[in-house]
């Protein structure tokens, strides 16, 4: 008996560790090459915009390919999709090393996104097949740390590679994590059982998305992560801007501070998994709101750095405090549509990145982030008090045996 819990441990870490670094797949596609976007301009001999280009079309991969992979899945099971998913991927990205133009490379970027998608739908719907409720919740949580950290760190990590060496050396980089994680992957076994996927066509699958919208429980969690992810990216694109424009900021201290603020996110995710559901739910809602009111102040009138950077922190440990519960409740109301739930789910927040991406840019950077901040932390609060006035807002609290014996 000691022995089959000890595997039963292993196992579950193994899927832990596999899991959260897919989950972490997209934001290092999206992010990583950040800072290495005027080199690709001078390069590829193109204007800022074809270049910027790149950005936008990962992510519309991004969301484009959870919806499609994550609809699949539910009829043909994880596993393969994911395999041949992060097959595709290297082989995007090694097209994206040898382009020798900017409209190919942003081709392959698009198909990069694609493929990077597979990771990120895939790890949680894997996690929804095999765990659910307490269970889940914490494997939500711990993967919500690796993925709300993972935005934040890329740019940072691009930073540092593009120190010692060009853009290509970072697609490089960005080749070998997908082999590993290839590797990795080959070793997960089939989380779907052939009884439990969609007997329908794969087109009559998409039907599936239709029956999200009429789950009261989906759509109100669905609310709270899209709308927190809204606030999340406008960090994520003004900030770089904010403090290194602005402030005059030093890259080393800008690297400083994006660090913090990763560590700022996995703590809130790792809370998160400790508190009751209601709670965390309660206080990440309070945290964004008065953290985006206090914005209006600290980026319009108190012209203090320290003040700013303050403030960022207390945003993105709100949105590592709220991101969990609602996720692992959202997937868990819709089990028998994890994978389409999960696509959902992704592709949302990615949307919001690409709608946050170019408002900030307009005007004063500084009011329009504080405005962005507002209304996305105004809508989150409202979906959370949608979530509190819920009968029965925990209800896989009443499942929570039944991850007992999956794993």
């Amino acid at each position: 008996m000691k022995e089959i819990g000890k595997i039963r441990k292993i196992t579950y870490r193994y899927m832990l560790v596999t899991l959260g670094f897919l989950s972490a797949f997209g934001p290092f596609v999206t992010d990583m090459y950040l800072p290495a976007l005027p080199s690709l301009s001078k390069d590829f001999d193109t204007t800022n915009s074809l270049t910027q280009l790149s950005l936008t079309m990962s992510m519309l991969g991004l969301a484009i390919g959870q919806i499609l992979i994550g609809t699949v899945s539910d009829k043909y099971g994880r596993r393969r999709l994911l395999v041949g998913s992060l097959i595709m991927y290297i082989l995007a990205t090694i097209g994206c090393i040898f382009s020798k133009d900017i409209m190919f490379f942003n081709c392959m970027r698009l198909f990069q996104g694609l493929a990077g998608a597979g990771g990120i739908v895939l790890s949680r719907s894997i996690a929804t097949d095999m765990y659910s409720g307490e269970r889940l919740t914490r494997f939500i949580s711990m993967i919500a740390t690796v993925n709300g950290i993972a935005p934040v760190v890329a740019p940072v990590i691009g930073g540092l590679l593009l120190s010692v060496t060009n853009w290509q050396g970072i697609f490089w980089v960005l080749l070998l994590i997908g082999v590993i994680l290839l590797l990795l992957s080959l070793r997960l076994r089939e989380s779907l059982p052939v009884s439990a996927r969609l007997q329908s066509s794969v087109f009559a699958s998409f039907k599936s998305y239709k029956h999200l919208i009429h789950n009261r429980t989906y759509v109100i969690h669905f609310l709270i992560y899209m709308f927190s992810a809204f606030v999340l990216f406008t960090y994520i694109s003004s900030s770089t801007f904010i403090l290194q424009d602005v402030y005059k900021m030093s890259s080393i201290m800008f690297s400083i501070c994006f660090a913090i603020n990763a560590l700022s996110i996995g703590f809130g995710c790792s809370l998160a998994g400790r508190m009751h559901g209601r709670n965390s739910i309660r206080l990440g809602g309070i945290i964004i709101c008065v953290a985006a009111l206090l914005g209006v102040f600290t980026l319009n009138f108190m012209h203090s750095v320290v003040m700013v950077e303050a403030n960022f922190i207390l945003i993105v440990f709100g949105f590592g405090l709220l991101q969990p519960v609602p996720t692992a409740l959202a997937l868990d109301s819709e089990r028998q549509n994890a994978g389409v739930a999960s696509a959902a789910i992704g592709a949302s927040g990615f949307v919001m990145g690409s709608i946050a991406a170019p408002i900030t840019g307009m005007g004063d950077i500084l009011r329009t982030t504080s405005i962005m901040f507002v209304t996305g932390a105004v809508l989150t609060v409202i979906a959370v008090v949608f979530s509190l006035m819920q009968k029965r807002p925990l209800p896989i609290s009443e499942h929570s045996a039944a991850g007992d014996g999956k794993n």
